[in-house]
């Protein structure tokens, strides 16, 4: 174990993605799974408080410690099993997805599921049940999770494997190597929509689910078993720009529509305002003047026909009125890669900017049902243009949820925009939707949960967490404040 006591020794440890910084005492890098067990055991048993810390990749501030001590996984990095015929990958949690898929790569196989940042841990993308850039044609990493290993806060090991526990309604009523565990899940309904906002509950769920999500609040994932699949014979990627905003949103529309009727299966469908292709035209000069840009990336399995595939897209571009010549079609590993870094490059960018201007990031991840997007896009466009502040909209336009992100130059208008993070956040509750889609609630959008939740229920994810964690030293902050904790 290494242990650091100097804050300059592990001061990069002390903040995240979203320019919160954070307060520790001291930082344990842990080197096995049995050392981390005997850490928080002890932790446990002098009450210590701690903050585990993974990729540092995430934009709420979830692995930001405001007090206590850090515990880092980033030596956590066994491949415990690959098995090739079950398609299945056993191992520790600290391996960035870089070094995951250079492993799946050599066995041919790959989890379509990968959330965008490669530099992200396997861990923190549990914690926060990520998503990312496919999530139009495969959805979430839990879909993809067969079994956990879970370190308690009371330092207690336990192996869940998907299918094995479930609730009876809303009670877990089990026995784990001896020790009985019985305890309420929440009351709410979280909405039908890609969300990740409080813990994950439902009547009748697996265990396992529980702890996907639950941003390092309920236990330590430091294992876990994934199911893979067969890379796609090929891929193609098109970045096509509109010179009208409206040209933009019928394509996506018409995309949506075939993918409905399963008449075309694109992996990921991505979109770009007017304001997010001026940041990206600083540095990419290819970015012709227009109103908005749509990415979308297609896979062609076995059973496709590529050139009638490409000919489909070719068409639906075309009858699309974009901007054929100034627009990217990419069917080779470089140019797709060209395209890709494009599309990873504004949050990048945007980072870049609050950071040169030390201002927190002030942005919203809310996703609506899909027959309120037309008015909750219009309704970000309105306000934003009210505030008089800088900002870009861009992100998962196919599963009705995008970024948008306020670009303050100053404290003040941090603190204007703050005011219409929670004004956005509201009319996406009003309509069905949820303040957060797949970033997590972490540290910085406490606020917004409220808007979601109510006191009660609230109170209900704070028993819960208490149930796993009754000395109340891990994670503390992250989704709720700690002062819930001890009034219940």
């Amino acid at each position: 174990m290494i242990i650091k006591t100097k804050k300059e020794e592990f001061e990069s440890y002390l903040e995240d993605t979203s320019n919160l910084y954070g307060n520790a005492s001291s930082l344990y890098i842990v080197k096995s799974r049995d050392e981390l067990i005997e850490l928080i055991r002890d932790f446990n048993k002098h009450k210590a408080r701690f903050t585990i810390s993974a990729g540092r990749t995430g934009t709420t501030g979830g692995c930001v410690p405001l007090e206590g001590v850090i515990i880092s996984i980033e030596q956590l990095k066994s491949i415990i099993e690959i098995d090739k015929d079950k398609k299945t990958m056993h191992l520790e949690t600290g391996l960035t997805f870089k070094e995951f898929e250079g492993i799946t790569a050599k066995n041919n196989l790959m989890l379509r599921a990968c959330p965008t940042e490669s530099l992200a841990f396997i861990g923190g993308a549990i914690s926060t049940c990520a998503s990312g850039v496919r999530g139009f044609g495969y959805g979430s990493i839990r879909n993809y999770i067969s079994e956990i290993e879970v370190i308690l806060p009371t330092g207690e090991p336990m192996v869940i494997k998907r299918g094995t526990i479930f609730s009876k309604e809303r009670l877990f009523d089990f026995e784990y190597k001896g020790k009985k565990f019985k305890f309420k899940l929440p009351s709410y309904t979280a909405p039908k929509i890609k969300s990740q906002a409080g813990y994950f509950v439902h009547s009748n769920m697996d265990l396992i689910d529980l702890f996907i999500g639950s941003e390092g609040t309920l236990g330590v994932v430091v294992a876990v078993k994934i199911d893979l699949q067969d890379k796609p014979v090929d891929v193609f990627d098109g970045l096509i720009f509109f010179k009208k905003e409206t040209q933009g949103l019928g394509f996506i529309a018409e995309i949506k529509n075939l993918k409905q009727k399963n008449l075309l299966k694109p992996t990921s469908l991505e979109f770009f305002d007017e304001n997010s292709l001026n940041m990206l035209r600083e540095e990419y000069s290819f970015v012709p003047a227009c109103e908005c840009a749509v990415y979308f990336e297609q896979a062609i399995e076995p059973c496709d026909k590529p050139d009638i595939l490409m000919d489909k897209w070719v068409n639906l571009i075309e009858e699309s009125f974009a901007l054929t010549e100034k627009s990217l079609l990419a069917d080779t590993s470089q140019e797709r890669e060209r395209i890709f870094e494009f599309r990873h490059r504004l949050p990048q960018l945007i980072n870049e900017y609050l950071r040169n201007y030390k201002q927190l990031k002030t942005a919203v991840d809310c996703a609506v049902p899909h027959n309120s997007f037309t008015y909750m896009y219009n309704f970000y466009k309105e306000k934003a243009k009210e505030s008089g502040i800088r900002y870009v909209n861009f992100g998962h336009i196919g599963e009705d949820h995008l970024h948008f992100n306020f670009l303050p130059k100053a404290t003040q208008e941090t603190f204007t925009a703050k005011k219409y993070m929670e004004m956005f956040c509201k009319k996406a509750v009003s309509l069905g939707g949820t303040v957060s889609a797949e970033h997590g609630i972490g540290k910085i959008k406490k606020p917004y949960l409220k808007i979601m939740y109510d006191k009660s229920q609230i109170e209900e994810m704070a028993r819960l967490k208490k149930y796993f964690d009754p000395n109340c030293i891990m994670g503390l902050d992250n989704i709720f404040e700690k002062e819930i904790l001890s009034s219940i």
